[in-house]
């Protein structure tokens, strides 16, 4: 009979250990998967944080933009007329001014299709006009407000293209950089910001592109 019960009480205490440690390492699994969801979601936050932060950026640079439009406005009006050679040009130069203007202030009251349509109006009806690079140029940025960002690639990649030795040009390349730092395309990022900083050192654009290039750096390293 002792015999019996000493065999049945370590029967016991083995299955009961047993149980207990399965339950421990039940508990144990249980924790190293909340860890892991912890830490994907940590890196989740990360990049939706930068996702943030970049368009913030995208939003304060059109911000910024809003100033340069009201100065291009007010110099339109103050800018002299080039030489001409016939009425005919004159006639066709007042047009494209005064359509580029019109468009600027659509731009202004938020009148996006009008404004486009105007732009689009000076693109076809003056292909080497005086506008008409700021009319692709402007494009972009309308495009850019609504978050219409390949539009928005395609309007500034023309400037770029098409228009080289233009003023607009490095300011382009710049905007091409910051949309494909929004899109995540990072090296494309990085190698429009250091074209800028290669061929247009002496530009605004150039101090704006040096300044998202250190921001793409630390960037890069958060997400690793």
């Amino acid at each position: 009979m002792k015999s019996f019960l000493l065999g049945f009480g370590i029967l016991f205490s083995s299955l009961f250990f047993s149980n207990e440690n399965e339950s421990f390492e039940l508990l144990y699994e249980k924790i190293e998967r909340l860890e892991e969801e912890i830490r994907e979601l940590r890196n989740l936050l990360e990049e939706n944080s930068i996702l943030v932060d970049r368009s913030l950026e995208l939003q304060q640079q059109r911000y910024l933009d809003l100033d340069g439009r009201i100065l291009e406005l007010s110099n339109l009006s103050s800018k002299p007329a080039p030489s001409i050679e016939s009425d005919q040009e004159m006639v066709s130069i007042t047009e494209e001014r005064d359509l580029f203007k019109s468009a600027l202030t659509l731009f202004e009251e938020s009148r996006f299709a009008e404004a486009l349509e105007l732009f689009s109006n000076i693109i076809i009806s003056f292909p080497e006009g005086s506008f008409t690079p700021d009319a692709y140029f402007w494009s972009g940025e309308l495009y850019l407000a609504q978050e219409m960002y390949e539009d928005a690639k395609l309007s500034f990649q023309n400037v770029v293209d098409q228009f080289p030795e233009h003023t607009r040009t490095p300011d382009s390349l710049f905007k091409l950089g910051e949309i494909f730092r929004f899109e995540g395309e990072l090296r494309t990022s990085e190698e429009l910001y250091q074209k800028v900083l290669d061929s247009y050192p002496q530009s605004a654009a150039a101090q704006l592109a040096k300044k998202s290039k250190e921001i793409l750096k630390e960037e890069s390293n958060l997400v690793e």
